[in-house]
């Protein structure tokens, strides 16, 4: 009988270890995700492409008219800039730090302060060429984020090359992602596309 009981209790555990297990695995906050955007919006300079950190997909729907009341959205890009759902580009609570070039797994905690809200730029982004040159009108976006890819103007058109810094970001619930852009180019190596890595801590917690 005592066999009989044994043998029951390791079956059943043996269960609830592997369910525990599976859980965890599927659970995209506990592991890092590689996104590579498929859409393209910045031939126009109002055209943004929005992410969501929940859903862990592109949103579409939410254009110039009503970026800044949605709550479908955590990031946006548009060419090399970034726009959060926060500050005066959202009402969502989203700021962002950079850690500068660390070492990706050393980032273990998010920091408790020194969060950037997304604030009005101006004349920086590029909307043609006008009869005396470059015409650059400015934006709401994140400025802790410019710092995401250096630019190589000795080329034509410019190549954009990531920095590999590492950004804590305060979602627009105030969850904690860790994420850094890691390319510009498609896999046809078409601009623009960015290819970014994340990981985000679990609700409530700072702990990545």
């Amino acid at each position: 009988m005592k066999t009989k009981n044994l043998i029951i209790t390791v079956f059943f555990l043996a269960v609830f270890f592997s369910f525990f297990s599976c859980s965890k695995d599927d659970n995209p906050v506990a592991k890092d995700q590689e996104v590579s955007l498929t859409t393209k919006d910045n031939v126009s300079v109002d055209k943004w492409v929005y992410f969501s950190f929940e859903t862990n997909a592109e949103v579409s729907g939410i254009d110039s008219s009503n970026f800044q009341t949605s709550a479908e959205w955590d990031i946006a890009f548009h060419s090399r800039h970034v726009r959060l759902n926060g500050g005066a580009s959202g009402t969502g609570q989203a700021g962002a730090v950079d850690l500068g070039e660390v070492d990706w797994e050393t980032v273990v905690t998010a920091p408790s302060s020194g969060f950037v809200k997304d604030v009005w730029i101006d004349s920086i982004l590029f909307a043609g060429v006008g009869e005396h040159g470059p015409i650059m009108v400015g934006t709401f976006l994140n400025p802790a984020f410019e710092t995401a890819f250096t630019v190589d103007l000795s080329t034509y058109p410019p190549t954009y090359l990531p920095s590999r810094h590492v950004y804590v970001v305060r979602s627009r619930a105030g969850r904690y992602v860790k994420i850094m852009l890691t390319d510009y180019y498609n896999d046809k190596g078409e601009s623009g596309y960015i290819t970014f890595r994340y990981k985000m801590a679990a609700e409530g917690s700072m702990e990545f």
